[in-house]
């Protein structure tokens, strides 16, 4: 699954770059770095991780975006200790600007979550999600901005789901 994600990554990229070139009135490419919090149910764990997000607008109200989180924290319940490993992802994200310096958005997507469990909880809460959420940006001008979201994500297999509430620094290039 980690292959078709980057091999996805890597043709939404191209295929965004190749836009971008022809449309100069398109976005520019940006970066984040924030930290979230993930609830995860099956396990009853609150999960810390700090992340790294890269993307670009197509056109004014679609763009693409890759996101890679690595876990900072531990949470112990009853079955034993959990820790975020990892979680990479690729999202399509749609904007609706509310202002000149506001903006709604919602992200479509999917990931790939690596979780360390105990043994005996078996692969819940890991492995290929399905992602979608919401969220809002504030620009303090053409080149910062603050981003705040929430994602759902739905693990294959019957794993489990988790929430993710994420507050990042967002930078234009």
């Amino acid at each position: 699954m980690k292959k078709i994600l980057v091999a996805t990554a890597a043709a939404l990229a191209v295929t965004s770059f190749a836009t971008v070139a022809s449309a100069q009135d398109v976005g520019k490419v940006y970066g984040s770095l924030g930290i979230q919090n993930q609830s995860n149910d099956n396990t009853d764990t609150n999960l810390g991780s700090v992340n790294a997000r890269v993307g670009t607008k197509i056109t004014p109200h679609f763009g693409v975006e890759g996101e890679a989180a690595i876990g900072t924290n531990k949470d112990t319940t009853a079955a034993g200790k959990y820790r975020l490993t990892s979680k990479y992802g690729v999202y399509g994200v749609g904007y609706v600007p509310v202002s000149p310096n506001f903006d709604l958005l919602g992200r479509v997507g999917v990931s790939d979550t690596d979780l360390k469990a105990p043994a005996a909880a078996g692969k819940l809460e890991q492995g290929t999600s399905f992602d979608y959420g919401v969220g809002a940006q504030y620009h303090f001008n053409s080149d910062y901005a603050a981003r705040l979201d929430l994602t759902r994500s739905e693990f294959a297999n019957s794993k489990g789901k988790s929430d993710a509430a994420t507050v990042s620094v967002v930078k234009k290039f």
